[in-house]
């Protein structure tokens, strides 16, 4: 393995997408015979916002050499794409990050403060 933490980051993401794309097709209905066979479902397949957001974080680190978390949060706002499956909180927060809205203020407001449980 290359020891260039930018070359392991990048494998890393691919790595990630992969599997994201490919787990995310057995939430598809009619893919569910392929989870029962143990095959491939049929392409193309999609990454969902695990994916989305891990290039984020990639980005910056590659760019800056850390994640600054204003800067996080404001790339997450402006890549956020609905058809990725986020869920409808962080959704609805990306946007208004978007719109101008505080993240801490804004994140700090969910499910009574506590996070989500999972995202």
């Amino acid at each position: 393995m290359a020891s260039d933490p930018l070359t392991r980051a990048t494998a890393s993401l691919y790595g990630l997408a992969l599997g994201d794309a490919l787990g995310s097709q057995f939430f598809v209905p009619a893919n569910r015979e392929a989870l029962t066979t143990r095959t491939l479902p049929p392409g193309p397949w999609q990454w969902t916002d695990d994916t989305e957001m891990a290039c984020s974080v990639y980005r910056l680190l590659a760019d800056r050499g850390l994640v600054d978390q204003d800067a996080l949060a404001a790339s997450f706002a402006a890549h956020h794409d609905f058809d990725r499956g986020y869920g409808p909180a962080t959704g609805r927060m990306l946007r208004l990050v978007r719109e101008g809205g505080d993240w801490r203020a804004l994140a700090s407001g969910l499910f009574d403060g506590n996070g989500s449980w999972g995202n």
